[in-house]
């Protein structure tokens, strides 16, 4: 384990796997693209980032009770996969939550040691006036919603504008577009920066053909978020990670049965990935807190202290 306080150790640990579901069902007017539908897998990750001095999650999967009532089951505990990587839930200091999806905070209520962050826009859309509309309810129950509110008041969860620096080497920086609040994590290893894209990128082929996948808050900052993911994959020593792309499984050294080393790659294609430039109407490039790879002088802190 890296003895540098701004270095980690990063995993991916996948706890359910999905096909059930065509590419015409996944991607935005799929239609557009003139290419062949098909079932496609869909994997569920949460993310593990440590060293000497402090244990942090991005996202925490949803438990097996209640993913089975959706008719989700899960391939793995949750709870067993950090076991196997030798972490129990008691262990864990930080909870990064990306977004309030119920495949990312279903499990936030096992980390009663952690501390909390997400961006403030995430909360303030489920608790405002449409998070409970139909056709966006169904990705968090009101349970959830409730637990991460109560997490605030208890001053257990903090809540950034633009981004943070979570602690030393690990910057999270909010790029809206599939929620109000979805975060990219940037997290720095012993062998370059881990780049967590969570659900800001689905599917590595979101990049490659420049098109969204079908649940968006907001497609400008979609494509937004596309276009700051692919300026920062341009450097080869940053390994991009996509949040759902079983993709993610092979391009990584295997360390556990469903778990990979984000740090090792094992085969990653020629960079840029994208096959299609951005378009003439993009925004900008999204401000982000310094890079986590350089001194942390810009965004928001939190600076989680090394345990003692």
């Amino acid at each position: 384990m890296s003895s540098n306080d701004a270095e980690y150790e990063v995993y991916a640990l996948r706890y359910a796997s999905w096909l059930d579901r065509k590419k015409s069902e996944l991607y935005f007017r799929h239609d557009l693209y003139k290419v062949p539908d098909d079932y496609f897998q869909l994997d569920c990750f949460f993310w593990l980032i440590r060293n000497s001095d402090r244990t942090i999650l991005v996202d925490c999967g949803y438990d097996r009770e209640r993913g089975e009532a959706k008719g989700r089951l899960q391939d793995a505990d949750p709870v067993d996969l950090l076991a196997s990587l030798g972490v129990t839930p008691a262990d864990v200091d930080h909870v990064i939550l990306s977004h309030m999806h119920y495949d990312h905070i279903g499990n936030v209520g096992l980390f009663e040691n952690a501390t909390f962050s997400m961006a403030g826009a995430e909360l303030d859309f489920w608790t405002g006036p449409y998070g409970g509309r139909t056709a966006i309810a169904f990705a968090a129950e009101p349970w959830e919603v409730q637990q991460l509110t109560r997490l605030r008041d208890e001053g257990r969860l903090t809540l950034f504008e633009d981004g943070e620096v979570t602690a030393p080497g690990i910057v999270v920086t909010r790029v809206g577009g599939h929620t109000p609040g979805q975060s990219i994590v940037e997290v720095s290893s012993p062998n370059g920066t881990v780049l967590l894209a969570c659900d800001a990128v689905h599917f590595y082929d979101e990049l490659d053909f420049d098109r969204p996948f079908y649940n968006f808050a907001d497609i400008r900052e979609m494509y937004g978020a596309y276009d700051t993911l692919r300026e920062m994959d341009r450097d080869p020593k940053t390994y991009m990670v996509a949040g759902h792309d079983p993709a993610v499984m092979t391009r990584f050294a295997t360390i556990a049965p469903n778990c990979v080393d984000l740090t090792r790659p094992v085969e990653l294609p020629a960079r840029p990935r994208s096959r299609k430039s951005p378009g003439s109407e993009s925004l900008p490039p999204v401000a982000r807190p310094h890079h986590c790879a350089t001194s942390h002088d810009h965004g928001e802190s939190i600076l989680l202290e090394a345990r003692a």
